[in-house]
């Protein structure tokens, strides 16, 4: 198990909580869909060297702030068994990002892109299969994910493929650039810190 110094987790740990708050302000003003929960799994899993924190923090940032919906909003955090599938989907994720060797900007837009549909095609699976809105059947799943396109159509971009994907481009070009602009910082106050 590779170490983390205390200045890189929290480094770490403040822009994926940065993305947990971005979840929460979108879902507030009714922008669903556009979110940073999948690029903060991805990210998670590329940028953390102990894989097991690379894990806890993506899902802790997703249950806080499920947490927080449940407790101070209308929109509903806890939802039944479907929600473990999309806990699930984002521990797939957050494990793609591991695998994910000699990271750069084409191989990071092609996950970004990948873990957004992976994502759509996880979380709706589990709808289908978990609540009884649609026929136990192939003919029902294709229904489900059918259903599932015109959803997205009041966000911020219009539809599934502008939106759901986008979000998670523009959230992983937000997290990589700002890690890769602040890890610098963060590395020469551990050095101060270190010296002192």
């Amino acid at each position: 198990m590779k170490k983390e110094n205390i200045s890189h987790l929290l480094l770490i740990a403040g822009l994926i909580f940065i993305s947990a708050l971005g979840r929460l302000l979108t879902n507030q003003m009714a922008i669903y869909n556009f979110t940073a929960i999948g690029a903060s799994a991805l990210f998670a899993g590329i940028v953390i060297k102990d894989k097991r924190l690379a894990y806890i923090v993506p899902l802790a940032s997703l249950l806080l702030s499920d947490l927080f919906f449940e407790l101070f909003t209308n929109i509903q955090g806890f939802y039944g068994i479907s929600m473990a599938v999309n806990y699930g989907a984002f521990i797939l994720i957050t494990w793609l990002g591991t695998q994910i060797k000699k990271p750069n900007a084409v191989t990071i837009f092609l996950a970004a892109i990948g873990t957004g549909l992976l994502y759509f095609a996880i979380s709706n699976f589990g709808t289908w299969a978990f609540q009884d809105l649609y026929p136990k059947s192939f003919a029902g799943l294709v229904q489900c994910y059918a259903a599932a396109i015109p959803f997205y159509r009041n966000d911020v971009f219009g539809n599934f493929f502008l939106n759901g994907i986008m979000s998670n481009v523009f959230y992983s070009a937000f997290l990589f650039a700002a890690y890769h602009l602040l890890k610098p910082v963060f590395a020469r106050t551990e050095e101060q810190k270190q010296l002192a």
